[in-house]
């Protein structure tokens, strides 16, 4: 029995030491410290471009066209509207440069017309690399659903939505790469009403108890007020559980001028649809690192987590500290914040905790 003991134990060991050195041998074959941005790319989808097929055509022509266009696509996905200016000026041959590969989805040629779409993705560490030369922070936020909730007073006097043009027009104006999901509410007289009397106590409004009945958690609630040719807009929102507010104001001389009221449109899209990008902005300047210690069973967990990091693109590389059978000790590099970090982990299957200090990750049960 006693020797049974001795050999059921050096068994373990011996298992323990394996672990260890197949470890140890497939984690230093690729070095941990590398950037893993690098197999990430940012991808542009049905990018459209039609021209006339005459004596000077030319195929070439058209998908560099494509190119110009997927790229402005791709910056007004990932840029602030105020950053847009900041990379007007990038030649075609650069654009090339940052592009990984391009796909043809369709192309034809019918009587004198061309037409051609293509699926273009960029190289992530590259379009990083340009911004970081131009002191341009990026955002990645993915695609939420959000109620947009206007309020609009024409001379003190509150208008029903039927009568207010932002709720009738919202959806009929259009900004590239929209990313929120706007729903409209009912037209409730008692939220009018309630509202009516609020007006001059916006501080203390409620917004929640006019949201809860969509059962949506995300808002853009819009005061509008439109006095002495000035249209002036207080904007609260809630995307996430991050909470802001803004002010910003119009000079509009005639409140029929459609045109003017579609460019204020589009405009006041443009801005919610910034605050949401401000919230999951990326500062390449300073990217951010942590201590992580991982629970596993095995190594295949262990080499599964590691894959994982290739592909959470906010992470810039990691160091792959101390490791034991069912612990592992990770620094990670990430940009943007730890709540950022846990969401996009979350997503992969996985939980960030911080208990006390300490960050501890776990497979979701």
């Amino acid at each position: 029995m006693e020797n049974y003991l001795l050999l059921k134990n050096l068994i373990a060991k011996i298992k323990e030491y394996i672990f260890i050195i197949l470890t140890a041998t497939i984690l230093l074959i690729i070095s941990c410290t590398i950037s893993y941005s690098e197999e990430n790319v940012f991808t542009v989808n049905n990018i459209k471009v039609q021209g006339k097929v005459g004596l000077n055509f030319s195929r070439d022509k058209y998908i560099n066209k494509a190119f110009n266009e997927s790229f402005e696509m791709l910056m007004s996905r990932i840029l602030l509207s105020k950053d847009l200016n900041k990379i007007k000026d990038i030649k075609k041959n650069k654009i090339r440069y940052l592009i990984n590969s391009f796909q043809i989805l369709e192309e034809t040629y019918r009587k004198d017309k061309y037409n051609i779409t293509l699926k273009i993705s960029y190289n992530e560490k590259k379009v990083k690399k340009l911004l970081l030369e131009r002191n341009i922070s990026f955002s990645q936020p993915k695609k939420i659903t959000s109620i947009f909730f206007p309020i609009l007073f024409v001379n003190d006097e509150i208008k029903n939505f039927n009568e207010n043009y932002f709720y009738n027009q919202w959806r009929n104006i259009e900004i590239k790469n929209e990313i929120i999901n706007f729903i409209l509410p009912i037209d409730d007289l008692d939220d009018i009403s309630k509202i009516k009397e609020m007006k001059n106590k916006i501080g203390q409004l409620d917004v929640r108890s006019f949201i809860k009945k969509y059962n949506v958690q995300n808002y853009a609630f819009t005061l509008m007020n439109y006095d002495k040719k000035k249209l002036n807009i207080y904007i609260m929102t809630n995307f996430e559980g991050n909470e802001m507010s803004k002010n910003i104001s119009y000079e509009v001389d005639n409140f029929d001028d459609e045109l003017k009221l579609n460019f204020i449109l589009k405009d006041l899209k443009t801005q919610i649809t910034d605050i949401w990008k401000e919230i999951n902005i990326v500062n390449l300047l300073m990217p951010l690192s942590i201590k992580v210690k991982y629970k596993h069973n095995n190594l295949i967990q262990l080499n599964e987590f590691k894959k994982i990091l290739y592909d959470v693109s906010i992470i810039d590389s990691f160091d792959l500290e101390k490791f034991s059978i069912n612990n592992s000790y990770f620094k990670i590099y990430y940009y943007g914040n730890p709540k950022r970090l846990q969401s996009e982990l979350f997503k992969f299957g996985y939980q960030l905790k911080n208990d006390q200090g300490y960050w501890e990750l776990y497979m979701n049960d």
